[in-house]
């Protein structure tokens, strides 16, 4: 893993801010502009910059924006959870805050969840309500995943039946939580350091919810929309062979989680689900090739749902990282 740290001034005289944000970024440079823009009008904090092997002007940019005190960092795309960590280790903050570079805060929105940190000693992360572009809610919060919520979802029923995000509460107020997005949490440091950070063999996906259920032996998780951001989501794998991978690469991840979390038995029925899944979404998706709007997403599901079946039933690949093999 190669990486570099750009110069920076010497601020060692300068009052160490009570919060570390840690932006990753990869080939999304119109959201990190815009992302870094919202960040500037927030209370003071440490800045680090994660840039994962972009190839689209977004190390230029970085390295043109002055940002006095911020660490821009350069890796070769080891994975999200890596590259946070990379980050979090030379992180001063007494909390972390993890966001996504497609992400843009609400004004108060670091300082409204330091705050609720600060006065909850017994929670040691909390997540704010996300919005969609269109103004929807984001489901950026839920239950610890079993077997049935996996069911749920891959089946598509979590949608007459949200059990996994607690029903139809939507997102409001505050409330314990099993898991929180990694798209933006802040973390107590100490807490995130004693669980080890991310497990680095995820590459992308589940690796937020792996983190989270750690994090339980810490403290409380909380949720609350006392602090909001818009995320646009997915910026990073817009174009159709990327949003492919990223399909075939959340399956692995999944299937990762259970039999890290579960044994090999948890692994066996996920194989099962995910494999009859695939062939209903397959199904599904067909005819949606036949409308203009539609064909391109359709054409990305309709590539990965034979992989992810493949996969499943043990005929493929396992996924970049191969977070299955432990």
């Amino acid at each position: 893993m190669a990486s570099s740290i750009d110069p920076l001034p010497d601020t060692s005289l300068e009052p160490v801010p009570r919060v570390s944000v840690i932006v990753v970024t990869w080939n999304a440079r119109h959201y990190v502009e815009r992302c870094l823009d919202h960040l500037a009008n927030q209370e003071p904090h440490e800045l680090l910059v994660v840039d994962n092997g972009s190839t689209d002007g977004t190390r230029e940019m970085l390295r043109e924006r002055i940002l006095p005190g911020a660490q821009f960092i350069l890796l070769d795309n080891p994975g999200f959870g890596t590259a946070n960590n990379v980050a979090a280790a030379r992180a001063s903050g007494r909390y972390l805050l993890l966001l996504n570079s497609d992400c843009e805060l609400a004004p108060d929105a670091i300082t409204k969840l330091a705050d609720y940190l600060g006065r909850s000693p017994a929670v040691c992360a909390v997540g704010p309500k996300l919005y969609t572009p269109d103004g929807s809610a984001q489901r950026s919060a839920g239950r610890v995943p079993t077997l049935f919520t996996e069911l749920l979802n891959k089946t598509m029923l979590h949608w007459a039946l949200p059990y996994y995000t607690y029903g139809w509460w939507g997102f409001t107020g505050t409330r314990k939580v099993g898991w929180l997005t990694g798209a933006c949490v802040m973390v107590r440091a100490d807490a995130f350091r004693a669980v080890g950070g991310f497990d680095e063999s995820f590459f992308m996906f589940m690796e937020d919810v792996d983190l989270c259920v750690r994090l339980r032996t810490e403290g409380e998780l909380h949720f609350t929309d006392r602090a909001q951001a818009l995320h646009h989501g997915g910026q990073s794998s817009m174009r159709s062979d990327v949003k492919t991978a990223m399909l075939v690469e959340g399956e692995a991840s999944s299937r990762g989680y259970f039999l890290k979390h579960g044994g090999r038995r948890a692994l066996l029925a996920v194989r099962l689900i995910t494999a009859l899944a695939a062939v209903m979404r397959f199904v599904v998706w067909a005819p949606a090739t036949f409308w203009p709007s539609l064909r391109p997403s359709a054409r990305s599901r309709l590539r990965a749902y034979p992989r992810i079946f493949l996969d499943s039933v043990g005929m493929g690949t396992v996924g970049r990282r191969g977070a299955e093999q432990r």
